[in-house]
């Protein structure tokens, strides 16, 4: 009878991937502020994630709703801000314990203009 014995790296890889899948999820972080735009305040909420060094989530601002995707290197946070498919915006500012602040500008977003975030964590 013919023995099949499994490689060592196929065992470690599958070990790897079922040990992952069964960790449990980062934390939502919940935030809740404004934006302003020319003078103008709106409410805005954030719901990220961090996974080490990448933040991914969704903004809020009134119904609109938004992609936040972001890296963070110790209190400075960099992050593209996608509201629709044909626009986007970077974000630059600074993630403390209880807080996120910072300034976003248009990059590929028609008419879109800058602003500013200040954010508590709720």
């Amino acid at each position: 009878m013919l023995k099949i014995r499994p490689q060592p790296l196929v065992v470690l890889l599958g070990l790897t991937l079922l040990l992952a899948a069964c960790q449990d999820p980062p934390p939502v972080l919940e935030y809740e502020g404004v934006t302003v735009t020319d003078g103008v305040e709106q409410p805005l909420t954030l719901a990220v994630q961090r996974r080490g060094d990448r933040l991914v989530g969704e903004y809020r601002i009134r119904a609109v709703a938004g992609a936040f995707r972001g890296q963070a290197a110790g209190e400075a946070v960099t992050a593209d801000l996608i509201p629709a498919p044909d626009c986007a915006y970077t974000f630059e500012g600074t993630l403390t314990g209880t807080s996120l602040t910072g300034v976003f500008q248009p990059t590929a977003c028609p008419g879109g203009k800058a602003g500013t975030w200040a954010l508590e964590l709720r």
